[in-house]
């Protein structure tokens, strides 16, 4: 792997790495598909699901579900030290595999309709962004050209465009939108991660403060207009990370880093820990995972949220059913 690719890759896993906290109970869990808990009782989800059994030396990472819950589309190193695109049933077990080239392709996501995939791959060098048909995967358009790195791509909810995080010349993240057709930007601000409300009149990023690693979540409008923080520590104890908007727009699950007692104790500054939910409005903060081990990058789809776990000490896509939460 390249420098810059690695690089990349730490960037993906910032404050994703896992903390080695108490040992484990009970087995391995069982194929993808299959229930582990069968109800909520107290807890704030129920429904745990495996759906990639990837073993060592891979991993699969970057989820993202369709709308309806059906399916999942995500980067994997199952095939070999690069990652690729693959899509799976939720419910089933063989996955298909959308890219077969020697890049680095990480980072997809479903448009609207669910008949396209947007990605990040640097297959022709830096980190570009890219549009694929999802039953046509050899038919590729390559959506931006900047000599930076474009990554995490978001589609706006007509499909015409995607809002991206680049990388400029001074280091700095930065938010843009793309016109997929015609390829023209509009640049926004400082942020990562961005993804788009299902109405399309917010986009919620990832971003830090100068000089602090703790990053915080925030909307704004398409215009880079109405800035206001949703989750935040203010005390600067951990941060709020890659966010993603229900299906109806009503929460947004996001990642913490070092938000729990046992991630603060047993891991590292920078570990990720549990997936929370919260409304745009800021009320109705909930942690919907509880394991010992490192959870990140939801994804919600249907009445379910998918997220990368390092349960069993490697990284793995799960879901759980959050327990129906009140407004």
């Amino acid at each position: 792997m390249s420098r810059r690719a690695a690089a990349l890759f730490l960037l993906a896993l910032a404050a994703c790495q896992p903390y080695q906290g108490p040992p484990q109970k009970g087995g391995e869990p069982p194929d993808g598909g299959n229930r582990i808990e069968p109800d909520f009782v107290d807890q704030t989800w129920a429904e745990l699901m495996q759906h990639t059994q990837i073993g060592v030396p891979g991993r699969a990472t970057h989820p993202c579900a369709s709308r309806d819950g059906k399916f999942i589309v995500y980067s994997s190193t199952e095939t070999g030290p690069r990652s690729q695109i693959f899509i799976r049933a939720t419910g089933g077990v063989a996955p298909t595999q959308v890219t077969t080239n020697n890049g680095q392709n990480l980072f997809p996501r479903f448009s609207p309709d669910g008949k396209r995939i947007a990605f990040a791959s640097d297959v022709a060098g830096n980190f570009d962004i890219y549009v694929v048909l999802k039953d046509a995967p050899a038919n590729w358009m390559q959506v931006t050209t900047s000599a930076q790195d474009d990554v995490a791509p978001s589609w706006s909810p007509d499909g015409k465009k995607i809002a991206y995080s680049t990388k400029n010349p001074n280091g700095v993240w930065q938010l843009i939108i793309v016109d997929v057709g015609t390829g023209m930007p509009t640049f926004l601000g400082p942020g990562m991660y961005p993804d788009w409300s299902p109405t399309g009149e917010w986009i919620a990023f990832q971003s830090q403060p100068k000089g602090d690693w703790r990053s915080s979540i925030w909307l704004v409008r398409p215009d880079w207009t109405d800035l206001q923080e949703v989750a935040a520590d203010r005390h600067k104890q951990w941060a709020a990370i890659t966010p993603r908007f229900s299906p109806d727009g009503k929460w947004i699950a996001y990642a913490t880093v070092n938000r729990s007692v046992e991630s603060r104790i047993y891991g590292e500054a920078g570990a990720a820990d549990n997936i929370w939910v919260i409304m745009p409005d800021g009320r109705g903060d909930t942690q919907i995972t509880t394991d010992l081990s490192a959870e990140w990058w939801p994804s919600w789809g249907g009445e379910r949220v998918f997220f990368v776990s390092d349960r069993h000490r490697h990284p793995n896509i799960y879901s759980v059913k959050p327990k129906p939460l009140i407004e």
